[in-house]
């Protein structure tokens, strides 16, 4: 088979996505890019997570041509593939339809960073990319215009896109802006905001490429 070792790592990145409240049902979706061959293997439409094999993740090239794979790839592959194309240090892309992050989108407001966590691993405030409808080229044009090189990207109205140099930085990214998204609603139900300017959010994100996990 064909990448099999990505296909099931692209299935177990996806559960876990459920799992921590990430998506639901089988709403969302995930791919990644292979180094050696540049194939993306993206997760097929509409497809209960816990019954996916491998044989059910579809493999692909950069312009979206099925290589390997009898399932319809997801709807959204318009947006992964221009991610693809348009970012060659992307490997990785995650998009999810997280509660705090999707109900930031849906007032179409770039929340601001309060949580340290957030500006050490995304490293800015997160935009939203104009409304549009889901699974169209539209919709993947605002999005990667929005995205620029930044690391993740609300969409109005839909729900979140995060990349990574892999799969396993774009899940976490996508776990980042959720906690930071739900941070940042409760502090401002609580009182005012204090927001980390872009120098401390810079510097954070510099120690944290340095100094955090084992070398």
């Amino acid at each position: 088979m064909l990448l099999k070792k990505e296909r099931e790592q692209l299935i177990k990145i996806a559960l876990k996505a459920q799992k921590m409240g990430l998506i639901a049902l089988t709403f969302g979706n995930f791919s990644l890019r292979d180094p050696e061959t540049g194939h993306i293997c993206i997760t097929p439409s509409g497809m209960d997570y816990e019954e996916l094999e491998p044989a059910d993740i579809v493999v692909m090239d950069e312009q979206g041509k099925i290589i390997d794979g009898s399932r319809t790839p997801s709807i959204e592959t318009p947006m992964h593939t221009m991610v693809y194309r348009k970012r060659k240090d992307v490997f990785g892309v995650a998009h999810t339809h997280s509660v705090f992050a999707t109900a930031w989108a849906s007032c179409e407001a770039e929340f601001p960073v309060v949580a340290a966590e957030l500006a050490a691993l995304v490293g800015e405030p997160v935009k939203t990319a104009p409304y549009g409808r889901m699974g169209t080229v539209e919709l993947a044009e605002k999005v990667t215009e929005t995205l620029q090189d930044k690391h993740a990207v609300l969409l109005s109205n839909h729900g979140v896109l995060t990349v990574g140099p892999d799969l396993k930085t774009a899940f976490a990214n996508a776990v980042i802006v959720e906690e930071g998204a739900k941070i940042t609603y409760y502090a401002k139900m609580m009182g005012q905001l204090k927001v980390l300017d872009e120098k401390e959010c810079k510097t954070l994100r510099k120690w944290i490429i340095e100094k955090y996990g084992q070398k």
